[in-house]
C-alpha cells in the first residue's frame, strides 16, 4: 500500500482549476461502485483525479490473486502508469462507492506542465512522494514479520478514504480480513489470525467488514511488542 503524506498534496480545488483548463481536455465521469475505471492490458492514455468517491487499486498476481496497493479519495491521482513507457496499465483500479473522476489525456497533461512549470513541480512531488512509499513497503515485504507488517498496514489506512474516525481518536476502518490480507500479502488465514491476537490485547475491535482501533495505541504496541497492554486508551 502506499502512502502519501498530507503535506504532498494540495487542495482539491487547486486541482480542479486546473481540470477546467479547455487545453487539458479534461472529462468528468461518474463510476458506480463495484465498477473498474481500468484492468490489466488496458491502453495507459489517461491519468485520473478523484473528485469525490474512494478507488482502490489492486496488483494481479496468479490465478485470480491480486494485492491490495492503494486506497485513494478526494483530492488524489490515479492511473500514473500512464506516463510510462509501457502502453497498458498493470493494474486494476475499482470504485468503492459511487465515485466521480476526472480523466486527463496524459499527452495534454504533460504539455500542461511544460506551460504551467508549479503545477508540474508539485504533480512530481506527490508521485515521488509515492515513489518512496512504495519503496518503504516493498523493503516491509522482506524485512518485516506479518505481525509488523499488518499493524503498519492498520496504521497506513488508518488515514485514507477507507477510514472514518471515531470518539476519543478511534478509527473505524471499513475493509474485509481478505483484502487486508491482499494489502499485507500473507494468507488470509494468517492474517485472521494476528487481528484475533491484537483482539485479545484489546487493540482492536471487530464487525462485518470493519475494524475498529485507536493508531497511537497500535503505535505503542508496534515499539513494545512484549508489553501485554498499550499505554493509551483501550478500545471499549
Amino acid at each position: 500500500m502506499i502512502q502519501m503524506n498530507s503535506d504532498m498534496r494540495i487542495g482539491e480545488s487547486s486541482w480542479s482549476d486546473m481540470l477546467l483548463e479547455p487545453a487539458l481536455a479534461a472529462q468528468r465521469s461518474e463510476i458506480a461502485a463495484g465498477a473498474a475505471v481500468y484492468e490489466p492490458g488496458t491502453p495507459a492514455q489517461h491519468v485520473y483525479f478523484i473528485q469525490s468517491g474512494q478507488i482502490r487499486e489492486y496488483q494481479a498476481g496468479p490465478d485470480d490473486t491480486a494485492r491490495l496497493l492503494e486506497i485513494l479519495g478526494p483530492a488524489e491521482w490515479f492511473g500514473v502508469g500512464a506516463l510510462g513507457a509501457s502502453g497498458t496499465y498493470s493494474t486494476r483500479a475499482v470504485a468503492i462507492s459511487p465515485t466521480t473522476v476526472w480523466a486527463v489525456p496524459v499527452e495534454r497533461l504533460m504539455g500542461l506542465f511544460a506551460q504551467q512549470p508549479k503545477t508540474a513541480a508539485l504533480f512530481i512531488r506527490q508521485l515521488a512522494g509515492k515513489i518512496q512509499a512504495a519503496r518503504e513497503d516493498a523493503s516491509r515485504l522482506v524485512f518485516d514479520d506479518c505481525g509488523s507488517r499488518l499493524i503498519k498496514t492498520l496504521l497506513h489506512f488508518s488515514s485514507t478514504a477507507a477510514a472514518t474516525p471515531q470518539e476519543n481518536g478511534v478509527i473505524m476502518l471499513r475493509i474485509t480480513h481478505r483484502q487486508l490480507a491482499q494489502a499485507v500479502g500473507a494468507a488470509r488465514e494468517t492474517v485472521s489470525l494476528a487481528l484475533t491476537q491484537l483482539r485479545q490485547q484489546n487493540l482492536l475491535r471487530t464487525g462485518r467488514n470493519r475494524l475498529l482501533f485507536h493508531p497511537d495505541a497500535l503505535r505503542d504496541f508496534a515499539v513494545r511488542p512484549r508489553v501485554a497492554t498499550p499505554r493509551r486508551e483501550k478500545i471499549a
